[in-house]
């Protein structure tokens, strides 16, 4: 499979906006494609959480044209010898550490290939000798570049490879007639997006969703509850999450990532 070359490149990272680290990968990629337009998704991840990155880009990816190439990196094991990923999906292709991102990410695509990136790969296209603690601009910033420009093609980049490290979110498991998933984010509005999708609400007369003590009906939109009122309610990615109508669900309750959600009868 080869992907079309459309020169957009995406930006997913937990480097945040005080230190220059995003605008350095974005010289080296313009550098290397000048016509290259590049988006940031996110630099805003908190520092090491995979998963997060993971479930971001896996809801963003779509929204993007064929041909875009996107690169996760939240790479807490730099310099170490785990791999590059390099996945090709609808024609799109992302650049990922294999920390459990990509795995996390593979759950969000349909029809994946993922591949090891070879270090000769590194080698043809000019990739200055890597430092120990920004591969972001000394191998992944170089290598979108290349896919974007159609100086490199995904397939060609390294061996096919089929197990990937896991992704540290669960899945939803059934419970008897509980569906159990857990928190996987909070956005800045303090919303709690569980891993529950919409589609386990079909068949289930008046479900609810528990977290901690609470007991929520699912309601349709925010403003369905009084202000201030905690409520569940599917997003704009349709997933499940807990809320608080003009407020915060995430300074309300103690309920990190990883916390158990229970989808259960009414």
């Amino acid at each position: 499979m080869t992907i079309s070359t459309t020169g957009v490149i995406t930006l997913t990272t937990d480097f945040g906006r005080r230190e220059p680290y995003a605008g350095i990968m974005k010289g080296v990629m313009i550098s290397a494609c000048p016509p290259a337009r590049i988006v940031d998704l996110t630099h805003d991840i908190a520092a090491g959480q995979v998963g997060a990155a993971g479930f971001w880009l896996g809801q963003a990816w779509r929204w993007f044209p064929g041909g875009t190439v996107h690169v996760a990196v939240v790479d807490p094991g730099v310099g170490t010898d785990r791999e590059i990923l390099c996945i090709e999906a609808r024609d799109h292709c992302f650049l990922s550490p294999d920390n459990g991102l990509a795995a996390e990410l593979l759950r969000h695509l349909d029809d994946a290939t993922a591949r090891s990136v070879a270090p000769a790969t590194f080698a043809a296209i000019g990739a200055r000798p890597a430092s120990n603690t920004f591969h972001g601009r000394d191998l992944f910033a170089p290598l979108a570049a290349a896919l974007a420009s159609g100086q490199v093609l995904p397939e060609a980049v390294g061996p096919e490879k089929e197990t990937l490290t896991p992704s540290p979110i669960g899945r939803p498991t059934d419970q008897g007639p509980d569906l159990v998933g857990e928190i996987v984010v909070a956005d800045r509005y303090g919303n709690l997006i569980s891993n529950l999708p919409a589609a386990s609400l079909a068949g289930r007369t008046v479900p609810r969703i528990r977290l901690l003590d609470h007991s929520l009906e699912v309601s349709r939109t925010y403003a369905d509850t009084p202000e201030g009122t905690l409520l569940a309610l599917v997003n704009s990615m349709d997933y499940i999450e807990v809320a608080v109508n003009g407020g915060s669900a995430e300074r309300a309750l103690d309920a990190p990532p990883g916390t158990p959600v229970r989808l259960v009868p009414g």
